[in-house]
């Protein structure tokens, strides 16, 4: 689809730039000057300035003074750490949303846990996706923690075009449903610790899953 142009050029840059990572066009450990990718894209230095920063932001570039970006290698291990830091914040908003939800914001996401329970059933990995992040973020809405939310945030494009283009296993889809039923349950009752505990499972189950997927494409 294209962009809308009211979309400032360094977001349209950021996006091809993350799809060519993604996508494999740009290599792990490949350097690209500024210079280099202002002429490629026709854009001046600024944008890529800018959109550089929110990649490296998203964990997708490291910024290297004098020599561009480089794109880190996508491993386990990368993985491994966002999704520690996931489960680290995911666990601390669960907290927050069992103390301080309210009746229209428990609907907000049961209506969404609803919506993922339904795109599992079917295996509509894409569906599946959008209603996820649709119930994090009724649930983040309900936390009301800005900077917990942000820091979160950062990261979320990328780990989500990755789980996209890689898919879930044989089982996570359900698996997952299940474990949003189990952090809803635990907000609505207003156990805060059980919440945390049943958010941590989840991003721990999703990593395990994501990684294992990782390795099977490396095969």
């Amino acid at each position: 689809m294209a962009e809308p142009l009211s979309t400032p050029a360094y977001a349209r840059l950021r996006d091809r730039l993350r799809a060519d990572i993604l996508g494999g066009a740009w290599a792990p450990g490949t350097h690209r000057t500024l210079g280099a990718l202002a002429a490629e894209h026709g854009v001046s230095m600024s944008p890529v300035r800018e959109a550089l920063l929110a990649l490296e932001g998203e964990g997708l570039v490291e910024i290297r003074q004098h020599r561009g970006a480089v794109v880190p290698v996508l491993d386990a291990k990368l993985f491994a750490d966002l999704y520690d830091l996931r489960g680290a914040l995911q666990s601390l908003l669960a907290r927050r949303a069992a103390e301080r939800a309210t009746a229209p914001q428990l609907d907000a996401m049961a209506m969404h846990e609803a919506a993922y329970a339904a795109a599992a059933e079917a295996g509509d990995a894409a569906a599946a996706l959008a209603a996820n992040e649709a119930f994090h973020d009724a649930l983040e809405d309900a936390a009301d923690n800005p900077q917990a939310t942000a820091l979160y945030k950062a990261r979320s494009a990328f780990v989500n075009a990755v789980r996209l283009r890689l898919g879930f296993g044989q089982a996570r889809m359900a698996e997952a449903a299940a474990q949003h039923r189990a952090i809803l349950a635990a907000i609505a009752a207003r156990q805060p610790e059980a919440a945390a505990a049943a958010a941590f499972a989840h991003a721990m189950a999703a990593k395990r899953d994501l990684i294992a997927r990782l390795e099977e494409g490396n095969r």
